[in-house]
């Protein structure tokens, strides 16, 4: 488990910052962080390769912003909540299989994109998680 780790000294530069927007996007609007939240925090810092890579998704921040807005009582049955520990840890476990030193914004984007419940988001942005998880995994050479 990683919760004994302080998230400054295991992720890069660009995942600390796309974690802060995504606390902050959240914050903003009341809610808890889930996949939408750290997909604005991704695309807000841009400069990761999590945020290139759902460029190169055609993943556009006001799509994300529409799902989120959607209406409280909508938005639990439709877009479950796994907390962003449980992406943080996914993203953790990510960077440990593929051997690398710091959690990136691309194991940020895996954990997303390896959770089965986030298929409804994508399905709404017109993504195939697993093709962009395969795409992704091939672009960091594993």
């Amino acid at each position: 488990m990683m919760n004994n780790y302080n998230i400054e000294r295991i992720c890069t530069s660009s995942a600390e910052k796309a974690l802060v927007l995504a606390r902050e996007e959240a914050k903003t609007l009341g809610h808890s962080v889930d996949a939408r939240h750290l997909m604005l925090g991704l695309l807000k810092e841009g400069k990761g390769i999590g945020a290139k890579h759902l460029n190169h998704m055609n993943v556009k921040a006001d799509a994300i912003r529409r799902l989120v807005d959607v209406p409280a009582a909508q938005n639990q049955t439709a877009f479950p909540i796994n907390g962003l520990e449980q992406y943080i840890e996914r993203a953790f476990e990510e960077c440990n299989r593929l051997g690398h030193d710091f959690i990136g914004s691309e194991h940020l984007l895996l954990s997303i994109l390896d959770d089965g419940d986030n298929f409804e988001i994508f399905s709404k942005l017109n993504v195939n998680p697993a093709a962009a998880r395969t795409n992704l995994l091939h672009l960091l050479g594993s």
